[in-house]
């Protein structure tokens, strides 16, 4: 391997950052919450990346309502990706220690926060989940992934009186805060930043199925492409005085019916493994196993 050095991303590395991957690329290019700082490249002697790490903030990270509860999680999420997928065992060293001192760095900045750098890897990824609790990295949760077969009929609820769910354009800054308020009651103050409800609404194949009593928004489910075949249907809450009511069936319900007659074949969602009540939710509708995500995290001091 030819000498490399970890720097900060500059403008003129735009297209190189693009070329590695598409989501990136937009994060990159468009979401409100990137920091440079957070972006690390690995550049050989000709200057050409040769591999990237991308640090975000979860959606715990600022949650409402948890300054007080000392034991509460504040996820620092990550991704390392290498140019044409080819992994160097060396960068790859150097990537993620620059990952946790940049994350000691954010500590810093908030000492009272209990934080950890994590990842997101597939059950059976055994050669990363090896590398990365060989370097000190932890289980720290298990996410149930579910699927739901669109070739088989889709159940249909009946909603409350009064209640109905229609596709929700969030492309305004009043429907945004809405919808923000609408999540932060359901998830017991953890909710994507405005910031980043705004880049997921710049996918062309994203739509919000919200459930309204009167002007009020009480719940949701979005779609969105993940494959050719497959849609995602995740992001499913309703606020806590309407739950237990058959929203939840409907909204999902409704964003299968979509993502059928977009022609996808099946329909994907996650929760955690601990979460009984959800896991019976989905499966009394007919989602069945599909595998497993680990979150793999190192405790940041």
């Amino acid at each position: 391997m030819k000498d490399f050095v970890i720097r900060n991303p500059k403008e003129e590395d735009a297209e190189q950052i693009g070329s590695l991957d598409f989501v990136l690329n937009m994060t990159y290019l468009y979401h409100g919450d990137l920091d440079k700082r957070n972006m690390l490249c690995a550049v050989n002697g000709e200057d050409k990346i040769i591999a990237v790490a991308h640090l975000m903030e979860h959606e715990t990270f600022h949650a409402a309502g948890h300054d007080e509860d000392k034991d509460f999680i504040r996820y620092l999420k990550f991704q390392i990706l290498f140019a044409d997928g080819v992994e160097d065992e060396q960068i790859k060293d150097a990537l993620t220690d620059a990952l946790i001192i940049r994350s000691r760095e954010i500590k810093a900045e908030h000492p009272d926060k209990r934080i950890v750098l994590a990842e997101y890897l597939d059950a059976d990824n055994l050669k990363d989940l090896s590398y990365y609790l060989a370097r000190g990295f932890t289980i720290r949760d298990t996410i149930v992934v579910f699927r739901f077969d669109l070739s088989q009929d889709i159940p249909r609820y009946s909603l409350p009186e009064g209640v109905q769910v229609l596709p929700f354009l969030l492309d305004n800054s009043e429907a945004l805060e809405q919808y923000h308020q609408a999540e932060l009651a359901s998830f017991d103050g953890v909710a994507w930043s405005m910031n980043h409800l705004r880049w997921m609404q710049g996918s062309p194949e994203m739509v919000n199925f919200c459930a309204f009593a009167g002007n009020q928004l009480i719940g949701n489910t979005s779609t969105w492409r993940i494959t050719d075949e497959r849609g995602a249907t995740e992001s499913v809450f309703v606020i806590p005085e309407w739950q237990k009511q058959g929203v939840a069936r409907s909204v999902i319900c409704t964003a299968l019916e979509h993502l059928k007659q977009q022609g996808k074949s099946i329909a994907t969602l996650g929760t955690h493994g601990n979460n009984q009540k959800a896991i019976r939710l989905y499966t009394q509708i007919g989602y069945e196993l599909y595998g497993f995500i680990l979150t793999i995290g190192y405790a940041i001091d």
